[in-house]
């Protein structure tokens, strides 16, 4: 995100936040260094100059640093401010802001927000304070001092005026739960600029409970394959995907996109200019939706040279606009054409923040190489400095919202809600991570290219029905398919001979959570379904992937998990995706059609194969009913959670929107299944209908189990997030309220129980350690209880990065299992050497077999 600063010289007066940084008040000349001291953060999400002058950087892989001042003079080195108690534990920060007390606030990728006062930090979450666990943008109100905190679920206002919280969703007017930028104006009304959604504007007289939206068409052709204007310039928003939202002292509203830059002096008017690379992108559209322009886009001077605007600022008549991989470009304020283009050292690098200094020097915040200097300053500039003695006051608490209340406006919402679309986003979840196990895929689960070159690692519940396909043709044909079906496929827009690749990224990951877990050798492995998309430049419309998910007659949650294993590499940063949800009208025979060998088909272009790609092509247009957008996803991976209100085939279009290329780690389906059959040792996943019955669930966690009356209350739960009539944008964000505000009426006691607090907080996708403990534990029986089953999961030679495996064949393991030979003694964590060495009975081993082929 981008933060606006203005000329700290200005500045009113100047709060103490620091212990022992200033002795006296007064006015002070600072002075600017020419280049900064080298900053620890090399991958920085957010850039703050606090009001005492300090200079702050928040980023990934790293913590949160600062460089004060100190004897009239900025330090020599940053101050890691970990250093202060109550620091949180993770080491991934989005975005930072100060609010009017002084408070920083800084934001976290899976933990909420943490906010220092000078002296220690504080961790506001989904338990006492927020709505989602990933924090997307910040910002404070320059009239009320509001702070608003855009999160994964929604976005919660704190007033410090009287110390409350407010949340908003889409169960409050909110176009969609996840606003990639924030912002408010000089009248202190909240701007929205949502990560797949347009903008929203609400007056702070309203309370920011009455909305305006503004969106930009999401497709420009009628077969929808254009997501962007074919014009260089003209009115309205460019693209509904936004990245950036800056409110500036002069009442203009500008907003960063994938398509170029949007700018405005109010609410109903708005114009679009576009990058130099618009022109390209319209060519390198599919089919007949590519088209050559008029206006040529390279080379000319009056456009930006990049459509991909990553972020802004506004210093007097220059505005500064960030790219993704074209620098920084400074336009004119008055007339919005460039002035100037800076490249120097920020050659195919994402300029993530910018910063202006009490100096007037303007930096850039760098995804992958820190600091960068655009514009150099006096050097030095007046700092008004006052002590402020009184220890500042954090936040309270949100107040705990009634669970009754949130239920009954869920009922209205039910009770108003119309057949409405068939499948709907329901929100994300950036905690639980590569631990699926008991959460995603109760149903069936694919865990992407695990298996590779050509195979997955594939689960399913002990018994799935299935459905039979007749033909009127021949009454004698009859095939049978599984009612929950999974497939992935590549894109149309793609190379002859080329198709969906099945890539091995690592094996072996133990120690990284953000990778899948597969129980079937009790291993994380590395994998994803990649869509080759590095061999394409990067304004092909394409190749992108499709997966086309089958489920019988029922609401069902379809969830699908991103992680970016390679992130912090130059070019694997650039993973930006939007995934678009459509149902096809007609599912008998979809399954019949389309495999691995269909791809291959569509590919090479065979006759069969421009069969299917005419089948895919009308795939594309039919209606898009939801949308959600992946990014930044290689401090965390996260989930995307649809539910789909009825029966059929559904098609998850993952869009590769200029990246380096698309992939996609796993698909995982729910149905609705009463607590009776979750009970722990009830669901096992089955590989090739073959598994130990032992998987994570609530009542592990603290030994809890469930009483009469809470078994009464749990199915309720249960069942209330499978009902048809909350199957809505609203109501989906009012069931995850719901479940929120139950659990924290749980942990504060409301309602008396260890194993409500359990299961609300299993439902609210709220990791914590002791949930990953009992999850490493829960798995390592369920191998453990595998290994006493199958014997060939013991042997190295068979799974040869599980644990606890033997380094015999799978035959030696079988024969020892035969004799009755404790196999323990030789694995790696045994407590005693084994009475026999391993070569030794390698030979003890061939002279039974040996016996028992001459007998």
């Amino acid at each position: 995100m981008s933060v606006i600063f203005g000329n700290l010289c200005s500045a009113a007066a100047i709060l103490l936040i620091v212990m022992g940084m200033w002795t006296e008040g007064g006015i002070a000349f600072v002075q600017v260094p020419e280049r900064l001291p080298e900053c620890p953060v090399r991958f920085i999400r957010g850039t703050l100059v606090a009001q005492d002058g300090a200079i702050w950087a928040v980023g990934e892989r790293e913590s949160v640093y600062r460089l004060q001042v100190g004897d009239r003079a900025y330090e020599k080195s940053w101050l890691n401010m970990d250093y202060y108690s109550g620091f949180p534990k993770g080491k991934n920060f989005t975005c930072i802001a100060e609010d009017r007390q002084g408070r920083i606030w800084v934001g976290t990728d899976d933990s909420g927000v943490a906010v220092f006062n000078g002296r220690e930090w504080k961790t506001y979450d989904r338990g006492n304070a927020l709505n989602g666990e990933h924090v997307y943008a910040l910002a404070v109100s320059p009239v009320s001092g509001e702070v608003a905190v855009a999160t994964s679920g929604g976005v919660s206002v704190y007033d410090p005026g009287n110390d409350s919280w407010k949340a908003l969703d889409r169960s409050t007017g909110l176009v969609e739960d996840q606003a990639a930028s924030a912002g408010f104006d000089a009248r202190g009304n909240l701007w929205l600029a949502y990560a797949c959604g347009g903008i929203s504007y609400s007056p702070r007289k309203s309370g920011y409970m009455q909305w305006k939206n503004v969106q930009a068409p999401w497709y420009w052709d009628s077969k929808q394959f254009a997501r962007q204007p074919y014009q260089p310039y003209g009115d309205g928003l460019p693209s509904n995907i936004c990245n950036v939202l800056a409110c500036t002292e002069k009442d203009q509203v500008l907003v960063g996109t994938w398509s170029g830059l949007a700018y405005s002096n109010g609410i109903s008017s708005w114009r679009f200019l576009r990058g130099r690379d618009y022109a390209r992108k319209n060519s390198n559209l599919y089919g007949s939706a590519a088209r050559k322009t008029a206006v040529p886009g390279e080379g000319n001077a009056k456009m930006l040279s990049e459509d991909f605007v990553s972020s802004i600022l506004r210093q007097g008549k220059d505005i500064f606009i960030g790219y993704r991989t074209q620098g920084v470009d400074v336009l004119d304020a008055e007339r919005m054409t460039v002035r100037r283009r800076i490249r120097q050292g920020l050659e195919n690098v994402d300029v993530s923040s910018l910063l202006v200094l009490g100096d007037g020097s303007v930096w850039a915040g760098t995804y992958g190489r820190g600091f960068v200097s655009l514009k150099k300053g006096s050097l030095s500039y007046q700092l008004d400095r006052k002590q402020q003695d009184d220890e500042i006051v954090f936040p309270s608490p949100a107040r705990m919202e009634d669970s009754a209340a949130v239920l009954r406006r869920l009922e209205k919402l039910g009770a108003d809600a119309h057949a409405g679309k068939s499948i709907v986003f329901r929100g994300e979840d950036w905690s639980t991570k590569g631990d699926w196990c008991g959460r995603y895929g109760l149903t069936r689960a694919t865990l992407c290219a695990m298996n590779a070159p050509m195979n997955n690692s594939e689960f399913k519940a002990k018994q799935l029905p299935v459905r039979m396909e007749t033909s009127a043709e021949d009454p004698k044909w009859k095939r049978v398919y599984p009612c929950y079906w999974i497939q992935g496929l590549m894109g149309l827009n793609r190379n002859q001979g080329d198709g969906l690749r099945w890539w091995v990224q690592s094996a072996n990951v133990a120690g990284n959570r953000n990778v899948l877990f597969d129980p079937s050798d009790s291993t994380r492995t590395e994998a994803e379904w990649d869509d080759h998309g590095e061999v394409y430049p990067s304004f092909v419309d394409g190749p992108g992937i499709w997966v086309a998910v089958e489920v019988p007659e029922g609401v069902h949650e379809i969830a699908l998990y991103f992680y970016n294993p390679n992130g912090y590499l130059q070019h694997e940063s650039r993973r930006d995706y939007v995934v678009e949800a459509r149902r096809h009208p007609f599912s008998s025979s979809i399954q019949s059609l389309f495999d691995n060998k269909a791809d291959i088909e569509i590919g090479n272009r065979t006759k069969k194969g421009k069969t299917l790609a005419a089948s895919m092509e009308q795939w594309q247009s039919f209606p898009v009913e939801a949308r959600t957008r992946v990014s930044r996803f290689a401090g965390s991976g996260v989930y995307k959670r649809f539910m789909c209100r009825k029966g059929g085939v559904y098609l998850f279009h993952v869009c590769r929107n200029g990246s380096f290329n698309t992939i996609l780690n796993g698909v995982f389906i729910n149905a609705l299944l009463p607590l009776e059959m979750r009970t722990p040792d009830e669901l096992p996943y089955y590989v090739d209908g073959l598994f130990a019955g032992i998987i994570p669930s609530p009542e592990r966690v603290h030994s809890s189990v469930a009483g009469p009356e809470e078994k009464v209350l749990l199915n309720q739960l249960l069942t209330l997030q499978y009902q048809p009539r909350y199957v809505t944008p609203a109501g989906s964000s009012c069931l995850n309220r719901y479940i929120l505000s139950s659990f924290r009426e749980a942990v504060e006691g409301k309602k008396k129980s260890r194993c409500l607090e359990d299961w609300f907080q299993w439902e609210a996708r709220i990791y914590s350690p002791d949930v990953r403990s009992s999850f490493d534990q829960t798995m390592a029986a369920a191998w453990d209880q595998c290994q006493i089953y199958y014997p060939d999961l013991r042997s190295r030679e068979c799974v040869p990065n599980a644990p606890g495996t033997i380094p015999f064949s799978v035959n030696e393991v079988y024969l020892m299992d035969k004799l009755d030979i404790d196999w323990r003694q030789y694995r790696d964590d045994a407590e005693q050497p084994p009475v026999k060495s391993v070569q030794e009975m390698k030979k003890h081993l061939e002279h039974e077999s040996q016996k028992k082929t001459t007998t």
